[in-house]
């Protein structure tokens, strides 16, 4: 058993502090189990990194506030995969149970995004995709067709994935939608 100071004050600090926390951080996350769980993160982190702030005035303010960031990254990171985990439900029942009819409701809607999101791309963006991903060329061939270097097209084709993602991302698609278009395209 631990009976120094700083692990007797953490103690009593805990266990003073653990409720209010609980319910500040329930009202960001509407769920006990993670609220407890972003509390006991908080108070792992303070144990481990900060010590010797345990015993300072304000630690209460210092505790409210690492818990509501840590309730706000919660959040991101449970929005971020919702939101993946929804795009590729979706996309995953109709490849995996396929039934004709819900595939050729699909098709249209699926064709209709992707024209769109390349339509989206800036010009020289969607000049060197549509090259190396609908035409088939590789970098190199698309670097000398168009004129410009290899390494140039591989960075028009990064930024046309990075901005094709963001759009497509709006209306709860996977970006995996992409690597299909030989399937989709005609």
């Amino acid at each position: 058993m631990i009976t120094s100071p700083s692990y007797q004050a953490y103690k009593e600090l805990f266990y003073s502090q653990y409720n209010d926390l609980c319910n500040y951080a329930y009202s960001f996350l509407k769920d006990d189990a993670a609220a407890e769980d972003v509390v006991q993160e908080t108070f792992i982190k303070l144990w481990e990194k900060h010590r010797e702030q345990i015993g300072i005035p304000n630690i209460k303010a210092y505790l409210f506030r690492a818990v509501r960031n840590n309730s706000i990254s919660a959040l991101r990171k449970q929005y971020t995969e919702n939101a993946s985990q929804k795009g590729f439900e979706s996309f995953v029942e109709i490849a995996e149970n396929p039934d004709t009819l819900e595939i050729e409701n699909a098709k249209p809607y699926f064709e209709q995004l992707v024209y769109e999101a390349i339509a989206n791309l800036p010009p020289q963006c969607r000049e060197v995709f549509t090259c190396c991903r609908i035409q088939g060329m590789t970098h190199l061939q698309t670097a000398q067709k168009l004129g410009l270097s290899a390494k140039t097209v591989e960075n028009y084709m990064g930024r046309a994935l990075k901005l094709l993602r963001k759009y497509l991302q709006q209306y709860g698609l996977p970006m995996s939608i992409i690597f299909l278009l030989k399937l989709i395209l005609p």
